[in-house]
């Protein structure tokens, strides 16, 4: 779920519960001033910590769905070939020579499967 969502959704159930902001700081352990911040949906520098304390304060779970672990290092994995292809390109003017599309598939194909065959390569920055 996205941040704004979240936020909306403390916004909402506040108002539900009809709690003030003392009283929502006090029951969460966070700072009137830091609640007032997430509740203003403006500033993006909070804590998960005060996050996740403001919704326990308000009986919200927070559900996490996972994207399942094949497609996600997968996703890395091209993401990765991606900017490995773009570097090389640029290192070497390649941009301006015709490359098929099958064939720029296939080296990034080639790329994606040797990053996706290490842990080490497919997490490293």
């Amino acid at each position: 779920m996205p941040l704004p969502e979240i936020v909306a959704r403390i916004q909402e159930r506040k108002r539900e519960l009809d709690i003030s902001v003392s009283d929502l700081a006090r029951r969460s352990g966070v700072s009137r001033a830091t609640v007032i911040r997430i509740l203003g949906g403006e500033d993006h520098e909070f804590s998960f910590a005060n996050v996740q304390a403001i919704l326990l304060a308000l009986g919200i779970s927070l559900d996490l769905t996972e994207i399942p672990a094949a497609k996600f290092r997968d996703h890395i994995a091209t993401a990765k070939a991606k900017r490995l292809i773009a570097l090389t390109q640029g290192n070497v003017a390649l941009e301006s020579q015709a490359v098929s599309r099958a064939s720029a598939q296939s080296h990034l194909e080639e790329a994606k499967a040797r990053i996706a065959s290490s842990s080490r390569k497919l997490w490293a920055s």
